[in-house]
């Protein structure tokens, strides 16, 4: 009997974590990989430079920034389309001056999501920190 609730409580277990997920390993620096509704980016730069990058795309896409906020631990830049929707970007550091960021435009929105990263790396080259 215990046997057998072991084996349910693990498979329960082993059906959740394949629902939810955990964010992607991205092997190198300026990449993106969408997954369960959130584009998590890995940029070369520092946080600094993409924080500027983000609000620099947000506004080149027309998108109005309602909530932003930066300190040494992580950033996070919120805005909202015309037609309502929520674009959320969460920036932090890693590892050898590098940032890690997540774009979340909501669930089926990969391309709007795609859109946003691809203006981020392209602010990212032309973007100088301080």
């Amino acid at each position: 009997m215990l046997a057998r609730k072991m084996l349910l409580i693990c498979l329960e277990a082993a059906l959740i974590a394949g629902i939810i997920g955990c964010a992607p390993t991205i092997v190198s620096s300026d990449a993106g990989v969408y997954q369960h509704g959130t584009l998590y980016g890995k940029a070369s730069k520092d946080v600094d430079a993409v924080y500027a990058a983000t609000l620099a795309a947000m506004d080149k896409l027309q998108l109005q920034v309602i909530d932003k906020a930066k300190d040494v631990f992580a950033a996070k830049v919120i805005a909202k389309s015309a037609d309502g929707k929520t674009v959320a970007v969460k920036i932090r550091p890693i590892e050898n001056n590098k940032t890690a960021f997540e774009i979340h435009v909501g669930l089926r929105n990969e391309e709007r999501a795609q859109k946003v990263y691809d203006e981020i790396i392209a602010s990212l080259a032309i973007v100088r920190t301080k």
